[in-house]
């Protein structure tokens, strides 16, 4: 199956096995004749697809070999090495393309970078600007007073 990012539809054409793309929600069922012409593929770049596309081939090719559930798991643990603007942008092709198991893999991945920190080590972590004034930033430690209760 060919795929093109829509934004630069002049770039090369990425091929995908056909169980490759059927793992991906937005790309399963397509006809036989669509690995004739290229698939424009929105919101997905040519690298973020090259990149989507090495997890899918890695997990059919792990499926038809009957790697062990380790052996995944470490290649996945590896796969999202990667800085937070690659990952994000993952998120969102992973999402958009329907493919579930990179979208909890990517996900899993936010999730374990935040587990167990401040909200203040949080924004550090992920650059995100404060912008609640003391009186604003007093009254939601107020109303959510019950969740430091544990």
């Amino acid at each position: 199956v060919g795929l093109q990012e829509q934004q630069c539809p002049t770039t090369q054409v990425i091929e995908a096995t056909r169980d490759a793309a059927n793992m991906s929600g937005f790309l399963n069922g397509l006809d036989d004749e669509a690995g004739e012409v290229p698939v424009p593929v929105l919101q997905v770049t040519a690298g973020l697809l090259i990149k989507v596309l090495e997890y899918c081939e890695y997990h059919c090719k792990a499926e038809s070999q009957n790697m062990s559930e380790i052996e995944i798991r470490d290649w996945d643990e590896q796969f999202v090495v990667m800085d937070d603007y690659v990952l994000f942008n993952l998120i969102l092709a992973a999402n958009y393309l329907d493919i579930k198991g990179l979208l909890d893999l990517t996900c899993k991945k936010v999730a374990d970078e935040i587990r167990g920190k401040t909200p203040e080590e949080i924004r550090t972590r992920f650059n995100i600007k404060n912008d609640f004034t003391p009186e604003e930033k007093e009254e939601i430690m107020r109303e959510n007073a019950w969740c430091g209760e544990r």
